[in-house]
């Protein structure tokens, strides 16, 4: 039986590291563009990675919106989600996806949802302050929840707690990356992009590349 083995030169493994070079070294930049350099508050190297690993995931679009059906927009359903789950990590995971989805999607597209509000996709129009303070919540549960999983002995929940508490911060340094280094369409080819905003429900015209933040959606 032979196997055949294909060298992958500059292919998807090169792109992969590239693309977290990339992010790492613009979320560093915007760091100290905003002020908040690392540790400055607190001592938090293991989020400037975790950040990093989370926007690598959402410029891979596919495995970003893997777990859309964990994404809910109405508390009251979330929490009724999270109330019915049976494992812990289930809960844990459920509020972990909504932090970040608030996270990423407030600080690089100025819109909670990713929705064109044009395109009425919710009956309410939340407001920044509103979306901080769910961010905040959602992370403070999924590390309530980290510490009854085998990784909160690892520093999980430590994680967890360290983007609750400085989830204001965070989102200034994403707003900042958005808006002085990152753009995102810079990263993607044409038909990645196209996709990506398909699948966020944006359109391919209006996208993150634009300057100051717009909360009005």
């Amino acid at each position: 039986m032979q196997t055949d083995y294909v060298k992958i030169v500059g292919g998807q493994p090169t792109r992969k590291k590239r693309r977290f070079g990339f992010m790492i070294e613009a979320l560093l930049k915007s760091r100290q563009s905003a002020g908040l350099e690392t540790g400055i508050h607190r001592p938090d190297e293991d989020v400037n990675m975790y950040l990093t690993t989370l926007l690598c995931r959402y410029a891979e679009s596919t495995a970003a919106c893997a777990h859309d059906d964990m994404i809910i927009p109405y508390e009251a359903d979330l929490y009724e989600r999270v109330r019915v789950a049976n494992e812990c990590r289930t809960k844990y995971l459920i509020y972990r996806h909504n932090a970040d989805h608030l996270l990423i999607s407030l600080g690089l597209f100025g819109n909670a949802w990713l929705r064109d509000p044009r395109e009425n996709a919710f009956p309410w129009t939340p407001n920044r302050e509103k979306v901080i303070g769910r961010g905040k919540s959602y992370y403070g549960m999924a590390a309530a929840y980290a510490t009854r999983l085998e990784e909160g002995k690892r520093g999980l929940d430590d994680l967890m707690a360290k983007l609750d508490v400085g989830f204001e911060d965070y989102l200034k340094i994403l707003e900042t990356l958005r808006s002085e280094h990152f753009n995102l369409r810079q990263i993607f080819t044409v038909g990645e992009w196209y996709h990506l905003c398909k699948e966020l429900g944006i359109s391919p015209e209006a996208g993150p590349s634009a300057g100051s933040p717009d909360y009005s959606g």
